[in-house]
């Protein structure tokens, strides 16, 4: 056989190889981009929904007890709510469910859960139809045997998380065999072009294997977007969106523990050293005393309850789940009143707090509620940050042009960097004042954000770093 054949022949054997090579590998990445499909959208999805209703069951078993013990409606429309959202939930994880055993254990959860709520609503009729009183029940049986079939769902979320990963480790060792293999023959036979090419795809291949690794150990960073085939391509961006999705998630859960054990620390620490002195009968003498304890125990029981209602109605929020009542409002009044309730607080810090109303502004339609929550908590915050003998400007302004209202409250404390200023309307999120101290750990801003873009205004921030600060917020008129 001549050279030249057997260059031929070479070389269609390496074109042949590159093209058995080629389509396998396109299988195999197909599957890993299935794979991380899978990850993140089910299983991931399927992680927060249980997080989720395993706090909304807690949340909904208290509340039926303290519906017994009070017999309070707002405690019956609140489990009412969280029934509603609970149903969603239920209706999103059920989708997601792919395997018979979680079915299964699905429906033993949704059946539980019916019989738990039918008691209920039998225990409520009897209330409203000849004023009995229910005892509290125990209902830690049905409670245990929900969070424990939940908690089974998620750990085999989880589990096939892992399963998933180290599938695809596997199939990443498979190719990077498989390509160490064709390039080893193709720089054998003399392919110049084919052993580039496989150089290329070996080391998308490895970044893959890496950053696979770098997930299965908590380090959720962004892979860049490698140059190649089509799919290399697509995987490395599903690679990065499951990157990014666990990363917040991960970092939302250690973001909310954090806000959690704040807001609820002091309160209940209050709460408790006030029990211990009354279980103690350390101020017997002094019924006085024992009237200031009670009170401080009932400020620290409604300041709990404020955080708990902050957080649903957050996570109500988040899913446009919010309902807001529309009323004809004079904003002029609510502004006034809002400043009024606070003003002792600028009285303390010797605070000149100042508001500047247009000549006239018509009524328009708004949630009064939560428009006097967005104004205390704006005016609220500027209060904090502003020093002993600063001031605090309100103004409102009509522009008639783009038929809207322009609220500002404008302070001339720390002042916030330029690059913090969008992230101060995000959950949780504490910014660096540049001063040694951290602002922001809650929800304040976020929520006012949510009613705002819920009434079709605007809301922003701007500020004259280290001078003070102004915030913004806008409220259509029609």
């Amino acid at each position: 056989m001549s050279i030249f054949k057997r260059l031929i022949l070479g070389n269609l054997i390496v074109l042949l190889l590159v093209a058995f090579w080629g389509g396998a590998v396109t299988y195999k990445l197909g599957n890993i981009q299935k794979i991380t499909q899978d990850i993140v959208k089910v299983n991931g999805a399927s992680l927060i929904i249980g997080d989720r209703l395993l706090d909304s069951f807690t949340l909904l078993v208290k509340s039926i007890k303290k519906y017994y013990i009070f017999g309070d409606m707002d405690y019956y429309h609140r489990i009412h709510d969280l029934n509603v959202l609970m149903g969603k939930d239920f209706m999103q994880l059920k989708l997601l469910i792919e395997s018979e055993e979680q079915l299964n254990l699905f429906s033993n959860i949704k059946v539980t859960y019916m019989d738990l709520m039918r008691r209920f609503e039998e225990n409520v009729s009897l209330v409203e139809s000849d004023g009995s009183i229910i005892s509290p029940k125990d209902y830690n049986f049905e409670l245990e045997q929900i969070i424990a079939n939940l908690k089974k769902i998620i750990n085999q979320n989880r589990q096939q998380i892992s399963g998933n990963t180290d599938l695809t480790n596997q199939l990443i060792r498979q190719i990077f065999t498989m390509t160490l293999i064709i390039t080893f023959l193709t720089v054998l036979l003399g392919g110049l072009i084919a052993f580039s090419n496989t150089r290329a795809i070996t080391n998308s291949i490895s970044s893959f294997k890496g950053k696979i690794e770098e997930i299965s150990k908590g380090h959720f960073k962004e892979l860049q977007t490698i140059d190649g085939p089509r799919e290399i391509r697509d995987l490395s961006i599903h690679f990065n969106d499951m990157s990014q999705k666990l990363g917040e998630l991960d970092n939302l859960k250690g973001d909310f523990i954090s806000h959690v054990s704040h807001e609820l620390k002091t309160p209940v620490t209050v709460i408790k050293e006030a029990s211990i002195m009354l279980s103690n009968d350390l101020y017997s003498d002094h019924p006085e005393k024992l009237y200031e304890l009670y009170d401080l125990i009932q400020e620290e029981c409604d300041r709990l309850l404020n955080s708990v209602l902050r957080l649903l109605d957050y996570s109500k929020m988040e899913v446009k789940a919010m309902d807001y009542q529309f009323t004809d409002l004079d904003l002029t009044l609510i502004i006034r009143n809002s400043i009024l309730k606070l003003a002792p607080l600028a009285q303390k810090k010797n605070i000149d707090l100042e508001f500047s109303p247009p000549p006239k502004l018509p009524n328009f339609s708004a949630d009064g509620d939560r428009i006097r929550e967005i104004l205390d908590n704006l005016i609220g915050n500027a209060l904090k940050f502003t020093p002993i003998n600063g001031k605090i400007l309100v103004k409102c302004l009509l522009e008639k042009k783009v038929k809207r209202v322009v609220v500002s409250i404008t302070d001339n404390g720390c002042g916030i960097k330029p690059e913090y200023l969008n992230a101060i309307f995000e959950k949780f999120k504490k910014i660096d004042n540049g001063i040694g101290t951290r602002m922001g750990t809650g929800l304040g801003l976020s929520i006012s954000k949510h009613i705002i873009k819920a009434h079709g205004g605007d809301i922003w921030a701007e500020s004259d770093y280290p001078n003070g600060t102004q915030l913004f917020f806008t409220l259509p008129l029609v």
